[in-house]
């Protein structure tokens, strides 16, 4: 029987704080307008990943930022994943200080990290994903700032 990976007694957490909450929906107008009316969110920013065809609409919660997506374009990852699975959590983000340390220290344990090279994301972000089946159906977006 394998325990599973073994935290060293040194480590510190590797998160720092929850960055993104990222829900994928169908119809994001609809989303938005009953996430302003149930819960009193606004949602100041919205701009779109043409690479993934996305459209992002965010509202801050404290310090953490709350994205609804939707796809624009049919056949995509957030299409196809609203098809599949239906509307609901797609994602949480969590800031790291060194992402190549983090990805490292993580597939170091055997975890499957995605995409093999980190990405450069907005305003000179930097990001991986913890892929799903390595711990317990969850993408994990790892963000270093």
């Amino acid at each position: 029987m394998n325990p599973g990976p073994i935290k060293r007694k040194d480590m510190a957490p590797l998160f720092k704080k929850v960055e993104e909450i990222v829900l994928a929906v169908k119809d994001q107008d609809k989303a938005v307008s009953l996430f302003e009316a149930l819960f009193g969110l606004e949602f100041h920013k919205s701009w779109t990943v043409p690479a993934d065809h996305m459209q992002v609409k965010c509202a801050m919660v404290g310090d953490t930022q709350f994205h609804i997506v939707a796809s624009t374009k049919s056949g995509t990852l957030i299409d196809k994943y609203v098809s599949g699975r239906g509307e609901g959590l797609h994602h949480v983000a969590f800031r790291v200080n060194d992402l190549d340390s983090a990805v490292a220290h993580l597939r170091g344990l055997g975890v499957k990290v995605i995409p093999e090279t980190p990405r450069t994301g907005r305003e000179g972000s930097r990001y991986a994903f913890v892929h799903p089946r390595s711990v317990h159906g969850l993408l994990i977006e790892l963000i270093e700032r």
